[in-house]
């Protein structure tokens, strides 16, 4: 946030009439599941939610969920009851603390003159199980891992709007260059699986039509490529 800051002071000192193009990455809340006084004393304890599913017993979860049982060394280790909501604990305050992050650059390009034509984009790149099922981190495509936030704050479009449509990361090249042009991309070099999100933006009623997206995942746990195919409410 700091660097990000002295970026957009020499973007505002210099005035160019060339567009910036500026990616700031946080690791929070990214675990290990740590944080400081002021943001976990922002919750208190009955404001924490348990998992909505509870740990699985070894025996009856699936291969591939046995797997990261021993990955993540729960072979090793108990996990209580209280362990699973401190961790949900601080992992809130380190999304409070993100926020916080946000807000602070959000606030400079303000007071810099620079939020009327400035695109803000919020995404990550992963979710987190958080205790559901018994499992933690990311690694599987079960919904609280492959579900990330999507938030757009665009010039000139002022009205908030919660849209339903199933989107994916691939959607944001061909929409920042939709975004960047006016409408008007220039012919890409090599295909794209996404698509532009701008007439979903536009609140375009073709746009709401039923969109289909993929995952897939070849890291830790998996012995084969893992695939998912969302279109939507069937997955």
């Amino acid at each position: 946030a700091f660097r990000a800051e002295q970026k957009l002071f020499d973007l505002a000192r210099r005035r160019e009439s060339k567009p910036f193009f500026l990616t700031v990455s946080f690791t929070h809340p990214h675990n290990p599941y740590v944080t400081t006084r002021r943001f976990w004393d922002r919750y208190g304890d009955d404001a924490i939610d348990a998992p909505r599913v509870p740990a699985i017993p070894y025996a009856q979860r699936d291969p591939h969920s046995q797997r990261l049982h021993a990955l993540f060394r729960q072979d090793e280790h108990r996990i209580t009851d209280a362990d699973v909501m401190r961790a949900r604990h601080a992992y809130y305050a380190n999304v409070s603390y993100v926020d916080e992050q946000i807000g602070r650059l959000l606030a400079r390009l303000d007071e810099l003159g620079l939020a009327g034509e400035t695109a803000v984009i919020f995404t990550a790149d992963h979710g987190e199980m958080l205790g559901e099922r018994g499992l933690w981190y990311k690694y599987t495509l079960l919904e609280p891992a492959l579900r990330v936030p999507l938030i757009m704050s665009l010039p000139l479009r002022q009205t908030p709007a919660r849209h339903k449509a199933l989107v994916s990361h691939v959607d944001l090249l061909p929409t920042l260059l939709d975004l960047a042009t006016d409408g008007r991309p220039p012919e890409l070099a090599d295909p794209c699986d996404g698509s532009s999100l701008m007439p979903l933006l536009d609140a375009d009623t073709a746009a709401l039509a039923p969109r289909t997206v993929h995952a897939e995942f070849t890291a830790e746990g998996a012995v084969a490529p893992m695939v998912a195919v969302r279109r939507g409410a069937y997955k």
